[in-house]
């Protein structure tokens, strides 16, 4: 019937009344030798005036001054994108209009700054923290000739470092694995192409890559680090929609957890690949029309999703016991069971502290440019201004 309704029935049950043609009409009816309703004649409108007031608001308008914002010493940022924590939820980083940068939560936290990098006019993205390390962070860095580079900053000391020996692509997610020492596993995710980068050069194999490195010492004189055997891994991550999707490791480097926007799987390295060159791969959780989708987990003899958080319709929603087959939804009438709506205003980049116990996401198109989070177990809100 649409926005509102278009008929009705007289409290009698002898006429219709219905609107066509800008009028409203009566359209009597009768009962035929079956007792059923027919026309009982024809139409005739129904007259009627209508007094309507309508009270318009003066038009915003907007004067933006293109030049003297591109030509300003600094400008604000307003979107933010990437939003990534560390194991406590004490820190953050994201990115904002190319650059990388770390914040503290907190109501009194100091404002966020930004993350060390070689090139500062050059942009950067998929921040990450380093486990066991987070007082490095690994992102990378766009150049239109030589594509991505991977860069590790360190925090406290205000170094960056760039990884060498990798091949020319275009790089997402890059994360180094939960061990301990110097000695660690690289991991990111290649795309083949897309319309600002074109799909021309350099789109062979997308998909997983391995490698290893060794962490950078504060204070050494060379920055760069070489990446050594980085090789493709045949896996089902879908390339499609790298942004959205998060990896991290579990239990050091043996699994890798892929979070992406309707799927959440563990793929199993430790084990090794079958004679076609496949890994192993679990579902975690599904979502039917999620956006994005990050599950917690919960690691025992078998891998299983102890929490989920997922987008639906630009809200940010939570389940606390995935359900196993049955793809997570919030439509009314058949929604998951237990699930909870977090966000009031809507939200995205969901992402959890690395010990669960904290999920965080941006406010989305908010003047404050915010950041919110909730403590997955009590659900207590704080806001946190990002500007």
């Amino acid at each position: 019937m649409g926005t509102y309704p278009s008929y009705a029935f007289t409290p009698s049950d002898d006429a219709i009344i219905i609107w066509a043609a800008g009028q409203i009409y009566y359209v009597p009816l009768k009962a035929d030798a079956h007792g059923e309703k027919i026309a009982g004649g024809e139409p005739e409108p129904i007259p009627f005036i209508a007094h309507i007031e309508k009270r318009l608001a003066r038009t915003v308008t907007a004067e933006p001054r293109i030049a003297a914002l591109e030509t300003a010493e600094t400008q604000r940022v307003h979107a933010f994108t990437e939003l990534r924590v560390d194991t406590t939820g004490e820190r953050a980083v994201f990115q904002g209009s190319g650059a990388t940068y770390v914040q503290y939560v907190g109501k009194d936290a100091p404002r966020a700054e930004r993350v060390p990098a070689l090139y500062p006019d050059a942009p950067y993205y998929s921040p990450a923290f380093v486990v066991n390390a987070e007082e490095l962070v690994i992102h990378a860095r766009w150049s239109d000739s030589n594509f991505s580079t991977i860069e590790i900053a360190n925090l406290t000391s205000g170094e960056a470092f760039e990884l060498t020996g990798l091949p020319l692509g275009r790089y997402y997610s890059p994360i180094l694995c939960e061990c301990l020492g110097a000695g660690r596993q690289l991991a990111f995710v290649k795309t083949g192409g897309d319309y600002l980068t074109g799909d021309i050069v350099a789109t062979a194999q997308p998909g997983l890559y391995l490698g290893s490195i060794t962490l950078p010492t504060s204070g050494q004189n060379d920055t760069a680090i070489e990446a050594k055997n980085v090789h493709f891994v045949k896996t089902e991550i879908d390339t499609g929609d790298l942004q959205k999707t998060q990896i991290r490791f579990l239990e050091r480097n043996t699994k890798l957890l892929v979070n992406a926007p309707k799927r959440s799987f563990v793929i199993d390295l430790a084990a090794g690949s079958d004679e076609y060159g496949k890994y192993k791969h679990e579902t975690l959780a599904e979502g039917r029309m999620s956006t994005e989708l990050v599950a917690f987990p919960e690691i025992s003899q078998s891998i299983k999703a102890k929490s989920l958080a997922f987008i639906d319709f630009f809200h940010v929603y939570y389940v606390p016991a995935v359900p196993v087959g049955e793809p997570v939804f919030s439509k009314p009438g058949n929604a998951t069971k237990g699930l909870t709506r977090l966000s009031v205003d809507g939200g995205h980049d969901i992402t959890w502290s690395r010990d669960g116990k904290k999920l965080f996401w941006f406010l989305g198109r908010d003047p404050a440019s915010a950041m919110e989070h909730t403590d997955a177990h009590r659900f207590d809100r704080c806001l946190l201004a990002l500007g």
